[in-house]
């Protein structure tokens, strides 16, 4: 497999087949939508970042993708676009235009192996209890805008999270951490919280 710096390079003359293509770099092209990237099967790790984009259309991309990098667009949504990349583990959304918290995760939440994901610097992250919502909605994610902390275990970043932010200066937020994850249990089911908390009382009163 081989890993292609842009499309033109990955035709015939070159002496490349589309089978042969699991990595495309196609960074800082001055793209505004996304080219129809259906022909490479193969296709495991895709940079779309530092471009003009503000449209995606899921028909473009290869549902065993892997890693997928958009950071530094103009992308105002995705709904409708990335929800049958159920291969995921790694998506990069930060420094965009995304608005509407629920819609967004809503998207991404058959994503069952998605461990590493980015969505600061978007007006999404600015709404109310915007980290406790993302890590309930998707409870797979281990690193959320930063590095992250399961059950006390801290995870390093994969190496495909290294440059969070390769050409935006920013401070890296916190990782996900296990109090986090319980705070967000309580919050967003509330009625289990309480039969939980009851059950346990009972419990301890028993003892």
């Amino acid at each position: 497999m081989e890993k292609v710096e842009d499309i033109k390079e990955s035709q015939p003359a070159a002496g490349r087949r589309d089978v042969d293509v699991d990595q495309l770099n196609l960074s800082k092209k001055k793209l505004t939508r996304l080219p129809d990237l259906s022909r490479f099967h193969f296709l495991r790790e895709l940079w779309l970042n530092n471009n003009k984009i503000s449209e995606l259309s899921g028909r473009s991309l290869n549902c065993c993708l892997t890693e997928l990098y958009l950071q530094n667009n103009n992308i105002p949504s995705i709904s409708g676009a990335l929800k049958h990349l159920t291969c995921l583990r790694v998506l990069l959304l930060h420094n965009n235009r995304l608005r509407g918290l629920e819609d967004t995760t809503k998207e991404l939440r058959r994503m069952q192996q998605l461990h590493t994901a980015t969505f600061f610097l978007n007006p999404i992250s600015h709404e109310a209890e915007y980290r406790l919502h993302v890590i309930h909605r998707l409870p797979s994610i281990q690193v959320l805008d930063g590095e992250g902390e399961i059950s006390g275990t801290r995870v390093g970043k994969p190496p495909a999270a290294r440059s969070i932010c390769p050409t935006v200066a920013c401070v890296t937020p916190p990782g996900v951490e296990s109090a986090e994850r319980r705070r967000s249990f309580q919050m967003f089911n509330r009625e289990r919280h309480r039969v939980l908390q009851s059950v346990a009382f009972g419990r301890r009163a028993a003892g």
